[in-house]
């Protein structure tokens, strides 16, 4: 696992905690990953490495041997910084532990009596939350403009000069003879030694990547298929952020190394699918949305998926994908294998009569409710679930009719199939009998567990209304005091087929 760190120089430069730096003043770009308390004259089996580590000299070494020995301890444990609080201890920060710390490279800050060891620790932990925030926000830019650009003409160019705008480098793609497909910023030649690399990625198989430095550049190159490889680099290291964001270009570039159809289709299904699979970049994700659909920004949308019931095998037909953004009023379609996902601004979803227009074309579609950007992959998976209801129903479904509830989202079969498995062992009951059991189970559940209304409903006495439901209890091996017992097993009373407990 990758911590994510802040350089000591973030801390040291902070006005408000007046931290002195009083050794490795060359070494303020070293990676803190927290700051550690602790008064332990050996700390070392506590600690994991890039910690600050704060004392106040309680129990400290006294003699230089015992400083030097303490001091060495830490370098071999990875600490990445030392920090000492004078007073009340120590009014001043021991000239043993200075120079010991001056020798070895070691950076050592003094606290003042003012900063408390917590008001360090908060200061670390509010900038590792920001070094956070800026790179979920690096993340969310690039993954807006790399989506923009592979729905542009040229998409393979234009994502590799996205690419390399966004990591402030440059980048290029060699294809299987290492000739440049395309390259952007100030990509140098590749060399001998470069091309030696993307030739042993091609060879090789499974999760694989190289390092390497050009000019002064931290090089890194990934294979995008068994072909092509992927060269990034620039003039200092790539972070998590920046990995994440050429993991995003590798993926789309894969997707369009895929598919030689290079047509604003193409880069409109590729746009679908790529904001269907979508993270938590909420807002680029609606200003990207706002931009594709010439919707306004922060409005909502609805997620449609359909099945091709003729089985026309359409699926990558340009007719099929036509004919599916002029039904649908929008272009981000992504169809394949005679089914669809499609994104729609929610102000203009189609109506019941234009689900039924595309029902009398073939198509069964299920349309989810309203959401925002934030919750598309939410709405596709309430839409594919309402596809298969609308395959089993044999019309469209919508989330908005009025007659459908958490029951729609299953398929009768299955709903079917999973109110005789649960409630099975009621049919061996024979006295008062499975169907009385259910009758009592269902009444109970609708009366929130009421024994005196269950009664009257039931026409019997409220002890026999207890006694059922423990009977119930008994053979099912559920606790009907939880609400998650409840809940199953009233989908289960409410799905059982009419001739239960008889098979069918």
């Amino acid at each position: 696992m990758v911590l994510r760190t802040i350089p000591l120089r973030t801390l040291v430069s902070r006005a408000d905690l007046g931290l002195e730096v009083k050794a490795g003043k060359s070494r303020l770009d070293r990676p803190i990953c927290w700051a550690h308390v602790s008064e332990l004259r050996d700390p070392i089996p506590y600690l994991l490495g890039q910690e600050l580590l704060l004392t106040a000299g309680v129990n400290f070494p006294r003699t230089p041997a015992e400083i030097d020995a303490y001091v060495e301890g830490l370098i071999n444990a990875g600490v990445s910084a030392l920090g000492f609080g004078v007073t009340p201890v120590y009014d001043t920060v021991p000239k043993e532990l200075v120079k010991a710390c001056r020798d070895r490279d070691l950076p050592l800050v003094v606290v003042p009596e003012r900063t408390p060891f917590l008001a360090v620790s908060q200061a670390v932990g509010n900038a590792l939350a920001e070094a956070q925030n800026t790179e979920l926000r690096i993340i969310a830019d690039s993954q807006r403009n790399l989506t923009r650009a592979a729905t542009r003409p040229r998409p393979i160019e234009t994502t590799v000069r996205s690419l390399a705008t966004s990591l402030t480098g440059w980048a290029m793609l060699l294809d299987s003879d290492s000739s440049v497909v395309t390259r952007s910023g100030l990509a140098p030649e590749p060399g001998d030694d470069l091309l030696s690399l993307a030739e042993r990625l091609r060879s090789g198989s499974g999760p694989r990547s190289a390092s390497t430095n050009v000019g002064g550049d931290h090089v890194v190159l990934h294979p995008v298929d068994r072909s092509s490889v992927l060269v990034v680099g620039r003039n200092r290291s790539f972070s998590v952020a920046d990995r994440a964001v050429v993991a995003m270009a590798l993926a789309m570039l894969g997707l369009l190394q895929r598919d030689t159809d290079t047509s604003r289709g193409h880069a409109y299904r590729l746009a679908a699918r790529l904001l269907l699979a979508a993270g938590s970049a909420a807002e680029s994700t609606g200003d990207l949305l706002a931009a594709l659909l010439d919707n306004r920004a922060g409005q909502d949308y609805r997620v449609l998926a359909g099945v091709d019931v003729r089985r026309r095998q359409r699926a990558d037909a340009d007719g099929g994908f036509g004919q599916l953004v002029q039904l649908l009023g929008t272009p981000l379609v992504d169809l394949a294998g005679g089914s669809f996902r499609a994104v729609v601004s929610a102000r203009s979803a189609p109506s019941a009569a234009a689900l039924e227009t595309l029902h009398k074309r073939g198509w069964l579609v299920g349309m989810s409710g309203v959401v925002g950007a934030a919750d598309l992959r939410l709405a596709e998976r309430e839409a594919v679930a309402l596809r298969r209801r609308a395959a089993a129903a044999g019309h469209p479904v919508s989330a908005d009719n009025e007659s459908e509830s958490v029951s729609s989202l299953i398929d009768p079969a299955q709903a079917r199939a999973f109110a005789r498995r649960t409630l099975a062992p009621l049919a061996e009951i024979r006295s008062p009998g499975p169907a009385h059991l259910v009758e009592t189970l269902r009444v109970w559940l609708a009366n929130h567990g009421n024994w005196d209304r269950s009664a009257v409903a039931l026409d019997v006495h409220r002890n026999s209304v207890r006694h059922r439901i423990g009977q119930i209890e008994r053979a099912l091996h559920v606790d009907l005091s939880q609400a998650q017992h409840r809940m199953d097993l009233w989908y289960a009373v409410n799905w059982l087929p009419q001739d239960w407990p008889d098979p069918q």
